[in-house]
């Protein structure tokens, strides 16, 4: 079987393709979520998230005709968030709200953090539990961009080294070594600041 033969979004693609849009509402409806996730875990910021997820799609719908099945759907939505987070990463507005972030003092209370229900612990529990949520992102943050990419799919995506390196184009065993990496330099920075 190939691998155009078990995309389950073949169908929906070649509508497109063909001008029905209202299959791109569907392919939305699919991987809007695990899409924002990944890209959430890889910017970091929600609002820059939301906005990269949607131009993810934009440039699916334009370049549709580009598509080709050698590929699942899926992995070519991948590409283009990834492409979109690197381009991101790269651009002088985020290096210079990363530098303008580091001199303001953060704030203790994310929407993420009221959302969860309280389990009895005592509010410098709290505390130190939001400051390290708060290092990790940043740790994460200082990661080099493979070793990032490797580990937002397969921790935070849940994805299984195989898909992650059909996604990036290279072995599952150098999908495994640079998430072993990443783990390893993310130990390192956290016990740098504390943790």
């Amino acid at each position: 079987m190939t691998q155009s033969m078990a995309d389950a979004d073949l169908a929906l693609v070649r509508a497109l393709q063909a001008g029905d849009d209202s299959a791109l509402d569907t392919l939305m409806e699919r991987h809007r979520e695990p899409i924002f996730r990944f890209v959430h875990g890889y910017v970091v910021n929600e609002a820059d998230a939301v906005e990269l997820t949607q131009e993810t799609f934009v440039r699916a719908y334009f370049n549709i005709g580009k598509f080709k099945p050698t590929a699942k759907f899926a992995t070519w939505l991948y590409r283009i968030a990834l492409n979109l987070c690197r381009d991101h990463a790269k651009s002088r507005r985020v290096k210079h709200a990363a530098i303008t972030d580091s001199l303001t003092p953060a704030e203790t209370d994310t929407d993420a953090e009221r959302d969860l229900p309280a389990h009895g612990r005592a509010p410098d529990e709290e505390a130190e539990s939001a400051e390290k949520m708060r290092a990790l992102d940043g740790a994460i943050a200082q990661l080099p961009h493979d070793l990032r990419t490797a580990l937002v799919l397969t921790v935070m995506e849940q994805r299984s080294h195989h898909d992650c390196a059909e996604l990036l184009e290279t072995t599952p065993k150098t999908i495994e070594t640079r998430v072993y990496r990443a783990r390893k330099l993310l130990a390192e920075l956290m016990s740098k600041a504390g943790f």
